[in-house]
């Protein structure tokens, strides 16, 4: 998916400055956006399918409402990790690859680093999903309670979780049997022993008990530099600037643009509107008071100048909101954002309104709360102040370093001082 392949493009791109060579493996679709960044790729694709059938399925993603898209999503992962675990420990072995670094949601591409005997780390592009009792799974709009209803509800909604796995689950172990290797029980045990990653910061997440003291929290992994975007400047006329951004994936909900210019209308503030390449500008030409609209947007300066976000509640466009201290209101539609809506809302740095729900007017009840309430924006600010404390790219970079050269689990940064804090109390 293209925010996934552009995190790992960041961090390859952080590695190969220190001196490393990387090579991606992946579907045939993105190919030519790797190529072009400079390394080299391997395309593993299904031989029951033709080159281009798993991008085409992935597309189709985004037309779909939250249960058809992970439906469709289980199927796509049943096909690609046939593939992967068929032809990846081969393909890396050929490589002569010295590690290799996985999307933590693919959960079977550490059982190709196992089996090749090679050392790797999980990197979340979203929510990371490692389960905990107290904290809501990934696909739900829960809060976090330590409430014995609440627990009760989350254990339920792992059972599921499981229960939808089951197909994905047998495809993995049914290789980890043929090469030694003991099989998963659950979905946490795909997750790297060496060292795990996540693009969140500690307090841009619910109460964590469980995590390994090998999981790093890094803050966004986004490249310092991205490439120029034209925007109509001369457009913005100074009043208050509220963004639009439905990211590059679930953005083919038209009506959504619809709705939020209905929302946004006589608030005295003016609003732009990105696409994400979902279509064209003037396909939006008739939206009340002409809002402008975008293909794709410059979204970090505009962040610079934003009173308000209104996002699905990707996390790359909700921690880049954060990070310039804009308050958020998000639309959840699939995979990991209501889990991220429903952090926005237990952090106090925005509002949710559910993807059913969205109504103008039950938006712009949430814009209005949001801009009204100085709260939400002191909350963001102090979300800013929290990611710019983190290592970002370079962190990660380092943690990557470290399992390559040591082969043994990294501790994070706070367990290593609980660490040296217990040994000088033994001395």
């Amino acid at each position: 998916m293209p925010s996934h392949i552009n995190l790992f493009l960041t961090l390859a791109g952080a590695l190969a400055g220190r001196g490393h060579r990387l090579i991606f493996f992946g579907i045939s679709d993105n190919e030519r956006k790797i190529r072009g960044a400079g390394f080299d790729f391997y395309a593993i694709e299904p031989d029951t399918l033709p080159s281009g059938a798993l991008g085409k399925m992935m597309r189709e993603m985004g037309d779909l409402g939250a249960l058809q898209a992970m439906r469709l999503q289980g199927r796509f992962d049943e096909l690609r990790y046939e593939a992967i675990l068929c032809k990846g420990p081969a393909l890396v072995r050929q490589t002569k690859v010295d590690g290799l670094i996985v999307d933590q949601a693919e959960a079977c591409s550490g059982s190709v680093a196992e089996a090749a005997g090679l050392p790797w780390l999980s990197v979340a592009n979203g929510l990371c999903l490692n389960a905990e009792p107290h904290v809501p799974p990934f696909f739900t709009s829960w809060s976090y309670s330590e409430g014995s209803f609440a627990i009760a509800r989350n254990r339920l909604a792992y059972a599921g979780i499981k229960i939808a796995s089951r197909r994905i689950e047998a495809v993995i172990n049914r290789h980890r049997r043929r090469w030694g290797l003991k099989p998963f029980t659950r979905m946490d045990d795909t997750y790297s022993p060496f060292a795990q990653i996540a693009q969140q910061n500690r307090e841009f997440d619910f109460p964590r008990r469980e995590l390994p003291s090998s999981f790093h929290y890094v803050g966004p992994i986004r490249p310092a530099l991205r490439p120029p975007v034209d925007f109509p400047w001369e457009r913005l006329d100074g009043r208050p600037l509220l963004y639009a951004s439905f990211g590059t994936l679930m953005n083919r909900h038209k009506h959504l643009y619809r709705t939020v210019a209905e929302s946004c209308a006589d608030l005295n503030a003016q609003l732009v509107l990105s696409l994400g390449g979902s279509g064209e500008a003037n396909e939006f030409s008739e939206l009340p008071e002409r809002p402008i609209v975008v293909k794709f947007a410059p979204q970090a300066e505009l962040l610079k100048r934003a009173a308000l976000t209104i996002t699905h509640g990707g996390l790359n466009t909700t921690l880049e909101s954060l990070s310039s201290g804009v308050p958020l209101v998000a639309i959840p539609i699939a995979f990991e954002q209501p889990g991220i809506a429903a952090r926005i809302r237990w952090t106090g740095t925005g509002e949710f309104v559910a993807f059913r729900k969205a109504t103008p007017q039950r938006l712009r009840a949430s814009v209005l709360k949001v801009l009204g309430d100085s709260r939400y924006r002191s909350a963001a600010s102090r979300m800013s102040e929290a990611i710019a404390r983190t290592g970002g790219v370079a962190q990660a970079a380092d943690v990557v370093e470290q399992v390559l050269i040591r082969k043994e689990p990294v501790l994070s940064d706070s367990e290593q001082q609980r660490a040296r804090a217990a040994g000088s109390g033994t001395n």
